[in-house]
Protein backbone atom coordinates (compact mmCIF):
# COMPACT_ATOMS: atom_id res chain seq x y z
CA UNK A 1 0.00 0.00 0.00
CA UNK A 2 1.17 3.91 -1.32
CA UNK A 3 1.57 6.37 1.34
CA UNK A 4 -1.01 8.31 -0.19
CA UNK A 5 -3.56 4.98 -0.15
CA UNK A 6 -2.66 5.07 3.62
CA UNK A 7 -3.61 8.90 3.74
CA UNK A 8 -6.76 8.85 2.30
CA UNK A 9 -8.15 6.01 4.12
CA UNK A 10 -7.23 7.42 6.96
CA UNK A 11 -8.45 10.49 5.98
CA UNK A 12 -11.79 9.10 5.26
CA UNK A 13 -12.04 7.19 8.46
CA UNK A 14 -11.90 10.41 10.43
CA UNK A 15 -14.18 12.28 7.81
CA UNK A 16 -11.93 15.56 8.74
CA UNK A 17 -11.72 15.15 12.21
CA UNK A 18 -8.03 16.09 13.60
CA UNK A 19 -6.88 13.42 15.61
CA UNK A 20 -4.74 15.54 18.02
CA UNK A 21 -7.87 18.08 18.67
CA UNK A 22 -9.74 14.70 19.94
CA UNK A 23 -6.70 13.37 21.86
CA UNK A 24 -6.11 16.97 23.55
CA UNK A 25 -10.42 16.84 24.32
CA UNK A 26 -10.33 13.44 25.49
CA UNK A 27 -7.07 14.80 28.27
CA UNK A 28 -9.27 17.82 28.78
CA UNK A 29 -12.01 15.90 29.54
CA UNK A 30 -10.06 13.27 31.82
CA UNK A 31 -8.02 15.25 33.56
CA UNK A 32 -11.66 17.58 34.53
CA UNK A 33 -13.45 14.54 36.01
CA UNK A 34 -10.83 13.56 37.74
CA UNK A 35 -10.54 17.12 39.21
CA UNK A 36 -14.43 16.60 39.84
CA UNK A 37 -14.33 13.67 41.49
CA UNK A 38 -11.61 14.53 44.08
CA UNK A 39 -13.26 18.02 45.07
CA UNK A 40 -16.52 16.34 45.11
CA UNK A 41 -14.95 13.55 47.78
CA UNK A 42 -13.33 16.58 49.89
CA UNK A 43 -16.64 18.27 49.73
CA UNK A 44 -18.48 15.42 51.33
CA UNK A 45 -15.79 14.59 53.77
CA UNK A 46 -15.75 18.58 54.66
CA UNK A 47 -19.47 18.47 54.45
CA UNK A 48 -19.41 15.26 57.52
CA UNK A 49 -16.70 16.84 59.67
CA UNK A 50 -18.10 20.31 59.84
CA UNK A 51 -22.03 19.93 60.12
CA UNK A 52 -21.86 16.19 61.60
CA UNK A 53 -23.82 14.65 58.41
CA UNK A 54 -22.45 12.68 55.48
CA UNK A 55 -23.36 14.20 52.20
CA UNK A 56 -24.34 10.80 50.59
CA UNK A 57 -25.70 12.86 47.86
CA UNK A 58 -22.56 13.22 46.44
CA UNK A 59 -20.43 10.18 47.04
CA UNK A 60 -24.22 8.68 45.34
CA UNK A 61 -23.41 11.25 42.29
CA UNK A 62 -19.49 10.22 41.97
CA UNK A 63 -20.27 6.30 41.90
CA UNK A 64 -22.75 7.02 39.45
CA UNK A 65 -20.93 8.85 37.76
CA UNK A 66 -17.54 6.41 37.61
CA UNK A 67 -19.98 3.50 37.19
CA UNK A 68 -21.02 4.97 33.73
CA UNK A 69 -17.73 5.93 32.73
CA UNK A 70 -16.43 2.26 33.15
CA UNK A 71 -19.72 0.83 31.76
CA UNK A 72 -18.84 3.18 28.66
CA UNK A 73 -15.22 1.07 28.80
CA UNK A 74 -16.65 -1.88 28.62
CA UNK A 75 -19.17 -1.36 26.43
CA UNK A 76 -16.24 -0.46 23.29
CA UNK A 77 -13.19 -2.86 25.17
CA UNK A 78 -15.29 -5.77 26.23
CA UNK A 79 -12.83 -6.46 28.83
CA UNK A 80 -13.95 -8.53 31.85
CA UNK A 81 -12.06 -5.94 34.56
CA UNK A 82 -14.11 -2.97 33.21
CA UNK A 83 -17.01 -4.86 33.81
CA UNK A 84 -16.40 -5.98 37.39
CA UNK A 85 -15.47 -2.24 38.20
CA UNK A 86 -18.23 -1.38 36.91
CA UNK A 87 -20.47 -3.54 38.69
CA UNK A 88 -18.47 -2.76 41.86
CA UNK A 89 -19.45 1.26 41.49
CA UNK A 90 -22.80 0.62 40.86
CA UNK A 91 -23.12 -1.37 44.27
CA UNK A 92 -21.47 1.62 45.73
CA UNK A 93 -23.77 4.09 44.06
CA UNK A 94 -27.21 1.95 44.91
CA UNK A 95 -26.07 2.00 48.90
CA UNK A 96 -24.94 5.31 48.80
CA UNK A 97 -28.62 6.24 47.25
CA UNK A 98 -30.35 4.28 49.84
CA UNK A 99 -28.34 6.03 52.55
CA UNK A 100 -29.26 9.23 51.00
CA UNK A 101 -32.75 8.27 50.82
CA UNK A 102 -32.68 6.78 54.79
CA UNK A 103 -30.85 10.20 55.63
CA UNK A 104 -33.68 12.25 54.03
CA UNK A 105 -36.33 9.95 55.48
CA UNK A 106 -35.32 10.22 59.20
CA UNK A 107 -34.41 14.18 58.56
Amino acid sequence: MKREEILARSQNENKGKDIADMELAKAGIRAGWIVTVCLALAAAVIDGIVFGRAAFEVLFAVMSGLAVVFFCKYAKRKKTHELIVALCYTVASVAWLVAWLLQMKNG
